[in-house]
């Protein structure tokens, strides 16, 4: 499988997971990013998986926040 195809089925998966907590919790980018003190735009990055060091630390404390397993 090429790297690029891995990446996009990476990206997918993190989107699908944090996006499935966020709806049981009844959260939106809106509301996790006010949680998070940070906008909207740099929360969907990182959510959307995003590969910048931000986007990386952002998902730490989405999982921590939803205490999510990461695989």
């Amino acid at each position: 499988m090429p790297a690029e195809e891995i990446l996009a089925n990476t990206k997918r998966k993190i989107f699908a997971d944090i996006k499935y907590e966020m709806d049981k919790r009844g959260y939106t980018t809106t509301s996790l990013a006010e949680l998070l003190n940070i906008n909207r735009p740099t929360v969907s990055s990182a959510i959307h998986g995003g590969t910048t060091p931000r986007d990386v630390e952002i998902r730490k404390r989405i999982y921590q926040i939803f205490e999510m397993r990461i695989n």
